[in-house]
């Protein structure tokens, strides 16, 4: 009775806690949605320019006229974030408040799968501290005032990867088809982290074991049906197989044009003038290939710059280039990566346990230099990046409390 009881009070510690984590990290994006709300719609609409396209793919889908941007942009972006703001519209209206509350519930809620994630692989000291950081980490409260797919996605991508590290001990087969339908659901909100997907389930192929890789084999099944029915539609209005979008070539001729420097660069060749959306596609991606055939030594510099880009401790985009948002980053990147680190060379030993983070880094690193490099592109993975840090601040503590 005494051991119940003991369960009992450090689960109701626990509950108390992680209430307190969710209301402070809510009440911080809502405080910055509301005393920010000039600023945040100036660089909604000058800015961030796919803001509007998923505004207007949410709203064309409300009319009737189908997930397309225009008649004749119609799989530039991945689906699930214009359903999701549709559906938010649809039920609260298209104004400022509603997506910005909802999306400050799910970062908040967040930091609560981060705390259960640093918990799971290490200690509850560590899943405190993580979740703080979490709460106060200024990108992600950042992200959650505009209309972009940062917010969701990380949400998403978290509980991902929660529930893959959970499964392997979870005797059910629906809990399976559950975590492959949410795996497919991060690919369609953004396709970018499908290297990522790919490359974990590998993994977890080698790692899991004979007797739980039918759990494996149903969650890669459901990922794929997951995906099917947008590819379905795709290959319905192109005749061409478009798993996911037509980005890939706008992306690619972005990071790797003639006049690429690493980051985005709006220099269109004329030749794409008149053509089909599925046609732009396909002669970027080629054109690209011709650049990169015949400078492989620029290509590699570009990967170099994109590198850069990708992992600076500031924002690399001139609007974002005042001593401001450069004190905001680099006060809040810099001690995160350097005890990140540490952390890292600390939890060596544990490396099957966080090679799926390892796999992380490496896969939205490698995508970002061969595409286009950014600061913005970075947030998601560093939820992971506070879980390491967060345990080399546990360890540091421990020692100066001995």
């Amino acid at each position: 009775m005494e051991i119940n009881d003991k369960i009992n009070n450090i689960r109701k510690k626990e509950l108390i806690f992680l209430s307190f984590v969710f209301l402070f990290a809510f009440v911080l994006r809502f405080s910055y949605c509301f005393f920010f709300k000039e600023n945040i719609l100036y660089i909604q609409t000058h800015i961030f320019g796919d803001t509007q396209q998923y505004i207007r793919i949410a709203n064309n889908f409300l009319s009737g006229k189908g997930l397309i941007s225009s008649p004749q942009i119609i799989a530039y972006r991945p689906p699930l974030y214009p359903l999701f703001l549709s559906g938010v519209y649809y039920l609260f209206g298209d104004s400022y408040w509603p997506i910005r509350i909802i999306q400050s519930i799910l970062d908040a809620l967040t930091c609560i799968m981060v705390y259960f994630l640093s918990k799971r692989l290490f200690n509850i000291q560590t899943a405190k501290i993580s979740a703080y950081i979490c709460a106060i980490y200024p990108f992600f409260i950042f992200f959650t005032g505009f209309e972009l797919t940062e917010t969701l996605f990380i949400f998403l991508l978290t509980l991902t990867v929660l529930l893959w590290l959970k499964l392997k001990d979870l005797l059910s087969m629906g809990k399976s088809v559950f975590v492959g339908i949410l795996s497919g659901l991060t690919v369609l909100c953004r396709p970018s982290v499908l290297l990522f997907i790919i490359l974990s389930f590998v993994v977890l192929f080698f790692l899991w074991g004979e007797e739980k890789r039918r759990k494996l084999e149903i969650l890669i099944v459901f990922t794929i049906l997951t995906i099917l029915p947008w590819s379905i539609r795709n290959f319905y209005h192109f005749k061409k197989f478009v798993p996911l979008t037509t980005m890939t070539g706008s992306s690619l001729w972005e990071g790797n044009n003639p006049y690429a420097e690493g980051g985005p660069c709006q220099y269109w060749p004329d030749e794409i003038r008149g053509l089909s959306e599925i046609e732009k596609d396909q002669y970027l991606i080629n054109a690209t290939k011709e650049i990169i055939k015949e400078s492989p030594f620029r290509f590699i510099r570009l990967m170099g710059r994109k590198f850069v880009r990708f992992w600076n401790i500031k924002p690399n985009y001139e609007s974002f280039s005042s001593h401001l948002y450069n004190l905001v980053s680099f006060f809040s990147y810099i001690p995160v990566m350097v005890t990140a680190i540490w952390g890292m060379f600390l939890t060596r030993r544990k490396w099957r346990e966080i090679l799926l983070f390892y796999l992380l880094f490496f896969s939205f690193t490698l995508v970002h230099v061969i595409f286009v490099g950014s600061v913005r592109y970075r947030v998601p993975v560093m939820t992971s990046m506070i879980i390491f840090s967060s345990y080399a601040l546990s360890y540091i503590y421990n020692k100066i409390k001995q």
